[in-house]
């Protein structure tokens, strides 16, 4: 008969608990929005984003040539009128045109992660403080097919572009 006494005294205890920490918790600020941004904006709006276009640019000086060449080769090639040895020629370019296409891929990789990991501290500090629990980019969230609509004040692309280092 004691413990039938207790049972009402447990769950009432147990409520005020459950309510107390529910209260509580609804008086602490959450982030509850879902933002975007275009994030090809940002990273080309950031001050270090000219060594990437350095980089680009050397880049396609060297590799322009060699798809100028592979792409006449390969004129021949598809009409028949290529020799043996413009067909080696052609094997050896699409070697070298792929490694040198990896060498500049790695080469703008490399300038590229310090900017992309500044921006990922900025865009989450910026979230933070102005209440969001999550960012899309914008080109993936639209192409697909993920978003469908959002509305013009969730997008934090001008916070994060003013909040970008000025050197």
């Amino acid at each position: 008969m004691a413990d039938m006494k207790r049972f009402p005294l447990f769950v009432l205890t147990l409520a005020g608990l459950l309510l107390s920490g529910l209260l509580g918790a609804q008086t602490q600020p959450t982030a509850d929005k879902i933002g975007y941004l275009n994030a090809r904006a940002v990273v080309e709006a950031h001050p270090q984003f000219a060594k990437v276009r350095e980089v680009q640019a050397r880049a396609e000086a060297e590799l322009n040539p060699l798809q100028a060449e592979l792409q006449s080769l390969e004129n021949k090639i598809r009409a028949g009128n290529a020799t043996t040895q413009e067909q080696q020629t052609y094997r050896t370019l699409v070697q070298n045109l792929q490694a040198a296409s990896q060498k500049w891929a790695e080469q703008q990789n490399s300038v590229l992660q310090p900017i992309t990991q500044d921006i990922d501290k900025i865009v989450s500090r910026v979230a933070k403080e102005q209440g969001f629990a999550m960012v899309l980019d914008q080109e993936v969230a639209a192409s697909s097919g993920l978003v469908v609509y959002a509305a013009q004040g969730l997008d934090l692309t001008p916070a994060i572009v003013q909040a970008l280092p000025n050197k």
